[in-house]
């Protein structure tokens, strides 16, 4: 077996890529390159990813193709999930990606499936272009260079409530009222768009967008989109209806769906959806949960019966933080085992989350972490998983965050080869990030601390990308609300801290009191109260003394 099929994941069909002499991300494949004076053909994949493997069959399996990549390429071969900040800055539209580089890992063209006539046609043409027009690729690198620079400024704005309602706006525009979910084909889940429309339902009252989010689920679960044998959901669908599914499954998406069935009551889907995870991508052993589990058209279109003498698609048992925090604070309060195993394996003090085995964490692994920290405390698991996740926010502040515009960068740095070097502050993160202050600033009660400023300024940072982004800037909304929103709940009772979620999608319960429960909405605390209706009329209570009459504008 060669070097490259020990090290890199290829499809599991038969295929002859790995005779391509693929070097992994690396200082050594980019000085290769400027010493022997070739450009880089950058390939991004991912293990569950269908036209990847098509693309290892076919392709990459193709004499002529692999003997002119080996002959005029340093080929350089990188996993999406493994290093996605890579993936941020040399994605060509999808996966695979097929991106031809630079020696010093400036972009010349790119594209994302070729087939083998293309893909030779296209080796060739870039390799004579870049033999032949040195001047002029030099002076493109400098301009493309210089507009990168100025990103970080161009994303940042002034926070506005009304950005709430805007995007909302766009969350209902885009609402198929037929199928259920966003716009036509293909069709995702979305789920943060589905969680926005969950919480603004409960914090309005208005029944309309649960229904909307209800019934995308209802859709989603009973169509093609959901495996019916063992459970769980596929990737996204090809058409309008969720008839026809890309087969892939992800742990990423699976988090925000259990959140989602969890708010919309939709126990059956949800207890069958987590039998899937807890079933097969779940590691007896760790406690922790795999990555994803292959596509495999012939494999679901099986019955039960006959899946049982079939094999199974291939489970990438790689561990992604970021992806187990997420699901742990979707578990919730039944998450106690998940984020103890996450956090032994991942979390070093001082030095925040690892992302997966042998690569340092990225900026979605220490928010994520962060709000499951936040989330143990706050599900009763223990007093240190508040000094763990004033850890991580320290670590996040110093290592991730921008100090002259505020925010986070989507990498801690040390690694700055190729693009690497330009700056990014991701919408998604940011906000996550901003959550998670958000609740550890609510729990903490301080006024001296940091943590909302800090929330603020994350925010701020991306907040003139949320118009342009439309529906795909809910996870910013969400944010964005709690800064104006949060209520804590202070109470070691379950019942009414299950109570006080129910009643209001914001808050944030401090499980150090007593059997009693007290309210408090910024600085306006009521009396305690002892029963679960009595907790929600005292959460209405205090969210209409904090904001009477309209929906303030963040502080």
């Amino acid at each position: 077996m060669s070097e490259a099929a020990t090290e890199f994941h290829f499809s599991p069909r038969p295929n002859r890529a790995s005779e391509i002499n693929w070097r992994p991300w690396s200082k050594e494949a980019f000085d290769e390159a400027r010493t022997v004076g070739r450009p880089i053909l950058l390939s991004i994949s991912a293990v569950w990813c269908h036209w990847c493997h098509v693309m290892d069959e076919t392709t990459y399996s193709h004499p002529s193709v692999i003997e002119i990549i080996n002959r005029d390429y340093v080929p350089v071969r990188v996993d999406n999930d493994v290093r996605p900040d890579i993936n941020q800055r040399y994605n060509m539209g999808g996966w695979p990606t097929t991106a031809f580089l630079t020696p010093s890992g400036d972009i010349l063209t790119g594209a994302t499936y070729l087939p083998p006539d293309q893909m030779a046609s296209a080796l060739m043409s870039v390799a004579g272009y870049y033999r032949n027009n040195q001047a002029e690729i030099a002076g493109r690198v400098l301009e493309a260079r210089k507009r990168a620079a100025s990103g970080v400024a161009r994303s940042a704005g002034s926070l506005d409530a009304a950005l709430v309602d805007e995007v909302l706006g766009a969350v209902k525009n885009a609402y198929d009222p037929e199928y259920g979910g966003f716009g036509g084909a293909p069709k995702f889940p979305q789920t943060d768009a589905i969680l926005l429309l969950l919480e603004q339902s409960a914090l309005r009252g208005d029944e309309e967008l649960r229904r909307m989010a209800v019934h995308t689920l209802e859709q989603m679960a009973g169509g093609g989109t959901y495996d019916h044998v063992e459970g769980g959901f596929f990737r996204y669908s090809t058409t309008q209806d969720w008839s026809v599914p890309h087969f892939e499954k992800m742990l990423e998406d699976h988090a925000g769906l259990v959140q989602a069935l969890a708010l919309a009551g939709m126990k059956d889907v949800l207890d069958k959806t987590a039998g899937y995870l807890d079933r097969v991508l779940r590691d007896p052993r760790t406690g922790l949960y795999a990555g994803s589990q292959d596509a495999d058209e012939h494999y679901y279109s099986m019955d039960a019966e006959e899946r049982k003498s079939a094999v199974a698609p291939y489970v990438d048992r790689r561990v992604y933080t970021a992806w187990n925090a997420a699901l742990a604070i979707a578990y919730g309060e039944t998450a106690g085992e998940l984020v103890d195993a996450l956090f032994k394996r991942a979390y070093r003090k001082g030095e925040g989350m690892s992302h997966t085995e042998g690569i340092g964490g990225q900026l979605g692994d220490q928010a994520w972490s962060l709000w499951a920290a936040v989330r143990a405390y706050q599900h009763g698991f223990g007093h240190r998983w508040l000094e763990v996740a004033g850890d991580l926010a320290e670590h996040l502040e110093k290592m991730y965050g921008d100090p002259e515009l505020g925010g986070y960068l989507d990498h801690a740095g040390g690694d700055d080869l190729g693009r690497l070097g330009e700056r990014i502050k991701p919408l998604a993160e940011n906000s996550v990030a901003a959550m998670a202050l958000i609740e550890l600033d609510t729990l903490l009660g301080d006024p001296d601390a940091p943590y909302r400023e800090r929330a603020r300024r994350a925010l701020e940072s991306v907040a003139a990308l949320p118009r342009s982004y439309g529906l795909m800037a809910a996870v910013f909304a969400r944010a964005l609300d709690r800064l104006a929103h949060a209520v804590k709940v202070t109470t070691k009772n379950p019942e009414l801290a299950r109570a006080a979620r129910a009643a209001h999608p914001y808050a944030v319960i401090d499980p150090d009191g007593d059997q009693r429960a007290v309210v408090c909405s910024g600085q306006i605390c009521l009396a305690p109260v002892s029963t679960p209706d009595a907790v929600r009329e005292a959460i209405k209570e205090a969210s209409q003394a904090r904001a009477p009459g309209a929906r303030r504008a963040p502080a």
